[in-house]
């Protein structure tokens, strides 16, 4: 055997030797690799010996552990005391279960329509308190008048009568025009009171009279006349000049005008809640010869007559606010006309005066003729004395 033949099969026998050391080191690595990650309780055959439950059970058990969560209805954005919910604030999400009470709202419809008795802030979660279906009642109770006055609104009070409210149809929450007349007069521009002026006129008599040698005195008498009202001196056919004033005092000339949309937020005087007061128990049969008991105070009262109302709480923009306050310090004449219930509409009205009146019903004045609109104006009668019956 040649030195050649010797020398591969040396080699030969060496790749084999690294060959089975590398077979056996990657053995040796993956035993214990496997030996790391193999749960306890479970041979290398991957039987279990400790009676725990398969993968497959842990994992489903592992998913049931999962919170449970509940669809609720929250607010898509803030909204004000006594918003009236519609679809564009509200929208639904998933809650905790345990986070949510049994008085959240889970469904939209439930909410659409109703008001908010506070402010919702976004994000919140929708209850069946936060919301009411009667907000008038709600808010004389916890929060008084001001939880009925629309934004951009402030109310005032205005006066009013039978007439003037509708024969008191009026009730909270009801939209109304309100309907203004003003009275204008003529003044005079230096004094600023009402014409016809008053004229005052000094007349003096001037007399001489004799008295003794010291010479003659001189007497002087004033008479003062007042002429009121002024009117005017005209001259008669006949050549003498007369007084002429009027017959009345002077006509004002009126003016109608409307507010419109106002809303009654209340009437008559604001009354806060009272108390409830318990119940009167059922006094118990006295028998004969016992003295009577006497009543303790405190059950209720007997009823008494409600009086009519005499004040309206009115809404309206502060700029109308502020005309409605001067109408009523100028003393003008205000009435209440009752819009529908779903009527929020603004109409253009023109202003009425006797112009208007002449020009829309085409009246003709007769020329030469002033002409006025007013109340007829009742003359004083005389009231016959009756006759003395003769004596006996």
């Amino acid at each position: 055997m040649g030195r050649r033949t010797i020398l591969t099969i040396i080699i030969i026998i060496s790749i084999i030797a690294l060959a089975v050391i590398a077979v056996l080191y990657i053995r040796q690595q993956g035993q214990a690799a496997e030996s790391l990650i193999q749960p306890a309780g479970l041979s290398g055959d991957g039987a279990d010996n400790t009676g725990a439950p398969p993968p497959d059970s842990m994992e489903a058990e592992a998913v049931g552990t999962l919170p449970d969560m509940v669809e609720v209805v929250v607010s898509l954005q803030t909204v004000p005391r006594g918003w009236r919910m519609t679809e564009n604030e509200l929208t639904t999400d998933k809650r905790l279960a345990e986070e949510v009470s049994s008085n959240a709202i889970t469904n939209i419809e439930d909410a659409i329509g109703l008001y908010a008795r506070t402010d919702i802030f976004q994000g919140e979660t929708i209850t069946k308190d936060a919301l009411v279906p009667d907000l008038t009642q709600v808010g004389l109770q916890e929060y008084g008048p001001s939880s009925l006055i629309p934004p951009g609104f402030i109310a005032a009070a205005v006066p009013m009568d039978r007439l003037s409210s509708v024969a008191y149809a009026l009730e909270e929450g009801d939209y109304v025009d309100i309907m203004i007349t003003f009275s204008f007069y003529q003044i005079d521009e230096q004094f600023q009171t009402y014409l016809e002026n008053a004229a005052v006129f000094n007349l003096e008599d001037t007399t001489q009279t004799e008295e003794g040698s010291d010479g003659e005195n001189t007497a002087v008498s004033t008479n003062i006349f007042v002429l009121w009202p002024y009117g005017r001196f005209e001259e008669l056919p006949t050549g003498d000049t007369v007084h002429v004033h009027g017959s009345e005092t002077q006509r004002p000339v009126s003016i109608s005008m409307i507010l419109q949309n106002a809303r009654v937020i209340q009437i008559g005087k604001w009354s806060p809640t009272e108390p409830v007061l318990p119940a009167t128990p059922t006094p118990e049969p006295v028998a004969e010869g016992e003295p009577t008991p006497t009543p303790q105070p405190g059950g209720p009262l007997p009823p008494t007559a409600t009086p009519y109302p005499n004040v309206a709480l009115i809404a309206l923009s502060p700029q109308q606010q502020l005309f409605l306050k001067y109408a009523v310090e100028s003393n003008a004449d205000i009435d209440f006309a009752l819009r529908g219930a779903s009527d929020n509409q603004l109409y253009t009205v023109e202003n009425v005066d006797i112009n208007f009146l002449l020009e829309r019903f085409n009246i003709e004045v007769p020329p030469g003729f002033n002409y006025s609109v007013d109340v007829p104006i009742a003359k004083p009668t005389s009231t016959p004395i009756p006759a003395e019956e003769p004596s006996e």
